[in-house]
């Protein structure tokens, strides 16, 4: 569901750093610049496999990225490479939404004038990693921009599905962020409804646009389906009757209902079809 936050993205302007779960935004924002869907599916083959053909990395475990038209990202996708399975992406973020209008001065690019066409930083965590000091440390730095009236326009997404590997946050994301008074304002979407997400995201942009200044987004009630790595023992921290309720979670039929039934998007059977294509193309 969190895909269609690439919709909500500009896809020319805005630089990304993604949370490595994340993938499915990079995904949405290649499609929308016109690449294949078989180049990106083949590109993140070889990145998982550590392929030193991966375009994006030329080789580096656990790293998440884009080229576009067939360029990498030496020559600028807006679209970063992150290596981080926990908050490292999120300074250079918000470096990056501070350097935006110094670069324009300092490059002599012509400036944004409509807020429409100003750039923003979008970088996304998962909720366990709000814990982690780059994360603490990028979010102290924009609410510090903002209390200074310093241009900063960067969103920070953070998804929560209420377990950190296997600790459960039992809700403390809302908690902590109900308590601050920062003057950052905050969305909260529900994770398994990808028109709330994509809704939510763009309000959010577009206020960090007009304003030059931070905004947070909280995708909640997500569900993590299966274990956090293929090691992981979750009966170890997880009883029988919620390791199946969690397998049994189905947010991409969720969505097909919601494309079909409220929004008359394709029917059942087109649906079906393109996802055995897409599955076929990526076996091959």
């Amino acid at each position: 569901m969190l895909s269609s936050i690439g919709h909500a993205l500009d896809p020319d302007v805005d630089a990304v750093a993604l949370h490595y779960r994340h993938l499915g935004v990079s995904i949405v924002k290649q499609l929308r610049q016109g690449r294949p869907i078989e180049d990106i599916l083949l590109d993140r083959a070889r990145g998982y496999c550590v392929s030193r053909n991966d375009p994006v990395t030329g080789g580096v475990h656990c790293a998440i990225g884009s080229r576009v038209s067939g360029q990498d990202l030496r020559t600028g996708s807006g679209d970063y490479v992150v290596t981080s399975t926990l908050a490292s992406q999120c300074p250079p973020a918000v470096g990056r939404a501070l350097g935006f209008s110094v670069a324009s001065k300092l490059l002599q690019r012509p400036a944004h004038d409509k807020p429409s066409t100003r750039p923003i930083s979008f970088v996304s965590i998962g909720d366990g990693s709000m814990h982690n000091a780059h994360f603490l440390s990028a979010f102290n730095l924009a609410r510090h921009a903002r209390y200074r009236r310093i241009k900063c326009p960067v969103v920070f997404g953070i998804s929560d599905n209420g377990m950190s590997i296997s600790y459960k946050t039992d809700g403390y994301t809302r908690s902590l962020f109900n308590l601050r008074g920062d003057e950052i304002p905050m969305w909260s979407a529900n994770g398994t409804d990808m028109l709330d997400v994509y809704d939510k995201t763009l309000r959010a942009t577009e206020y960090s646009r007009k304003k030059a200044a931070p905004s947070l987004l909280l995708y909640k009630d997500i569900t993590r389906r299966f274990g956090h790595a293929a090691t992981d023992r979750q009966h170890a921290y997880l009883s029988e009757d919620e390791v199946l309720g969690m397998a049994e979670s189905d947010v991409i039929s969720a969505a097909v209902v919601q494309a079909v039934e409220q929004q008359n998007v394709g029917t059942y059977a087109e649906w079906l079809d393109r996802f055995e294509e897409i599955g076929s193309g990526a076996t091959k």
